[in-house]
């Protein structure tokens, strides 16, 4: 039996920097894969997380990019899950959906008949950012309500950046859950303890049935939307939308190299929900990521190409942005 772990969170709350917490904390002798799903077409979270993976002994990482896992047909879905467990056999398995989508349908399917025999479905974990939690845009979306109802553990991320009335909000939300949580800490950085898997998961929690919720996307998720980038190909534009939300990212050659200085001011300045991106730059490979109009970035091994995402809840002018990033390029300077 495989143990299986869904970490939640909305958009930018840190749960790839948990996961990669976890991975460090594995034991050395079991063998752990990582399923990722991310709402743009560009698939940042799954390259970092496979950058990060090459540092930990029997862990494999696998992605399904463009769209949301749990609202489109759970097809590519059940396809990238079953060829993860046919070709890897973890002993444990975290997915990893989108910010933006609902783990209602992913719960239902890993508990089916298919798998019952498979995965044990462990204790399902959801980051918070208590800042939010005043904020009626997060508490009032279906999809921010619907991750903090089926996590059997609740996380407060990012507490270092949240005040007393923040703080004093993640409690009573936890202590007014029904079913209650199993567990619900306060942590920094996504510094999560690895014991907080091994708390108990309640199937009690998906008999409380929200509202009927439509999504709409502009094409399903499929299993490789991603072809590699032909020799003579500088760059490709991807971009998808749906939830209210829209994406823009970009595939780059990795030796087109491009100023530290020039990425890093663009990126600050740009008036957009979230940016996240792995970068070949003039001062080496940095892993960047916006959100909420801060800037952060640490370097990372050499990248076969750059990958950079966009994320807003406005349209984007795809041209401008574009001509804007190549800007930045270090022949460009």
């Amino acid at each position: 039996m495989i143990r299986t772990h869904i970490i939640t969170g909305f958009l930018g709350v840190g749960k790839t920097t948990a996961i990669i917490n976890l991975l460090k904390q594995k034991p050395e002798a079991e063998k752990w894969a990582v399923l990722v799903n991310e709402f743009g077409e560009v698939g940042v979270d799954g390259a970092i997380l496979e950058s990060q993976a090459g540092e930990f002994n029997k862990v494999v990482t696998k992605e399904i990019p463009g769209g949301c896992l749990c609202c489109v047909s759970g097809l590519p879905f059940q396809m990238g899950l079953n060829l993860l467990i046919a070709k890897e056999k973890p002993d444990v398995l975290l997915i990893e959906p989108t910010g933006l989508g609902h783990p209602r349908n992913i719960l239902e399917t890993l508990r089916n008949e298919h798998y019952q025999d498979v995965l044990e479905i462990g204790a399902s974990v959801c980051l918070i950012d208590p800042r939010h939690l005043s904020q009626t845009r997060y508490t009032q979306h279906e999809t921010f309500i619907d991750q903090i109802q089926l996590a059997d553990v609740l996380v407060a991320n990012k507490t270092d950046l949240a005040n007393d009335d923040d703080k004093a909000q993640f409690e009573t939300l936890v202590k007014h859950s029904q079913p209650e949580k199993s567990a619900a800490v306060l942590v920094t950085q996504g510094e999560l303890d690895i014991a907080l898997l091994h708390y108990p998961a309640d199937p009690q929690r998906l008999a409380i049935h929200p509202e009927a919720h439509a999504h709409a996307h502009k094409k399903d998720a499929g299993l490789d939307t991603q072809q590699p980038l032909a020799a003579d190909e500088m760059l490709r534009r991807l971009s998808n939308h749906g939830q209210g939300h829209f994406s823009l990212g970009w595939l780059i050659q990795g030796q087109q190299l491009f100023s530290l200085e020039n990425i890093r001011n663009w990126l600050s300045g740009l008036e957009v929900e979230r940016a996240k991106g792995l970068i070949n730059t003039d001062q080496g490979a940095y892993v960047f990521n916006l959100r909420e109009g801060v800037l952060t970035e640490m370097p990372t091994r050499a990248l076969d190409e750059s990958r950079l995402e966009l994320i807003s809840s406005a349209a984007l002018d795809e041209d401008a942005l574009q001509q804007a990033l190549l800007a930045c390029l270090q022949s460009n300077e």
